[in-house]
């Protein structure tokens, strides 16, 4: 019942209080440092060394050089009947979440990247989102619609599922630490997976979300979700077994994903571009900056720079301006 009444609570503050807006000598601006036009609507980013790997929807995957941020380009490809929509990259592989009834992942060698070659794949179920965790050699980890899939790529050109879990959401979003796994669940909220324990004890806690939970991002003690039209959610996830949201920043359009650097929170809001948000403290973020764009699909940010898939411009780089 606790869980209802801050649900209708943050509702109400939304709705009848606003966003809370800083002075505007505390706003910061951003500008863009270059466009690389993709062939489809870029959806999803991942970033290994001097290379952006774009799931391009139509467009496949889209290898990109970034190692000069002022002029940057498509140095491979890998083109596919079905959208590719989600990307993750480890050692030498690329892992694709493929937008299909029958796409589930694909897996594509990209040790060359000016030729990546297909491996295998697992397409019993509908690829939404796939994470790789760097010091995972074994698996990766697929929201899969109402399936999280855990994969075993140990053998690339065979993987398997070993472990699967039904939710009551349509999962879109996954991060993992260690052996707990965070799920963006859509019209469900966020769903806690501890995979330290048996099948039918791994799900250790839930809470609800006012809209559509499209990412997340876990820092220490909070969750950070992308809710769709109710912004940025964050929730104290130092007890997994009872999660609780703190505060809902309510973002200009629609929240689609969210990467944490530092004490920011950079959010892929749709057409509300690039929004950043202040979150030193998790119970009152406050407003930084933010940057017009066509449709903000993905963000991630490195080495001072922000990256944006946008649909309709393609990879972004965008770089905050100095102060004067």
């Amino acid at each position: 019942m606790k869980k209802f009444v801050y649900f209708f609570l943050f509702l109400f503050l939304i709705t009848f209080c606003g966003r809370p807006e800083p002075p505007d000598d505390e706003i910061h601006t951003f500008e863009i440092v270059s466009v690389c036009p993709l062939p489809g609507y870029a959806m999803d980013i991942d970033l290994m060394g001097d290379l952006a790997y774009v799931a391009d929807g139509q467009g496949g995957l889209q290898i990109v050089d970034i190692n000069n941020p002022d002029s940057i380009f498509v140095v491979g490809e890998y083109m596919s009947e079905k959208s590719i929509v989600g990307i993750a990259v480890r050692d030498t592989f690329a892992y694709l979440a493929v937008s299909h009834s029958q796409g589930g992942i694909k897996i594509i060698n990209v040790a060359q990247p000016s030729e990546p070659a297909f491996i295998g794949e697992d397409n019993w179920y509908y690829g939404y989102n796939v994470v790789a965790p760097p010091n995972d050699t074994m698996y990766v980890y697929v929201a899969g619609g109402y399936w999280f899939v855990v994969e075993n790529v140990s053998n690339p050109q065979y993987p398997s599922f070993v472990r699967r879990f039904s939710t009551p959401g349509d999962i879109r979003g996954i991060y993992v630490v260690d052996s707990m796994v965070y799920l963006a669940c859509e019209q469900m909220g966020l769903h806690i997976l501890n995979l330290a324990k048996p099948d039918s004890e791994a799900i250790v806690g839930w809470v609800d979300t006012p809209s559509n939970a499209r990412n997340i991002f876990v820092k220490e003690n909070y969750a950070y979700i992308t809710d769709g039209r109710a912004g940025l959610v964050i929730i104290n996830v130092s007890e997994s077994e009872n999660p609780e949201i703190v505060s809902i920043y309510d973002t200009p359009d629609y929240a689609n994903n969210v990467f944490i650097s530092g004490n920011y929170a950079y959010i892929a809001d749709g057409d509300g571009g690039l929004q950043v948000i202040d979150i030193s403290n998790p119970e009152e973020p406050v407003y930084y900056g933010s940057l017009e764009m066509s449709y903000a699909n993905d963000v991630y940010v490195k080495d001072d720079l922000i990256y944006v898939a946008d649909r309709d411009m393609g990879l972004v780089i965008i770089t905050e301006e100095e102060e004067k």
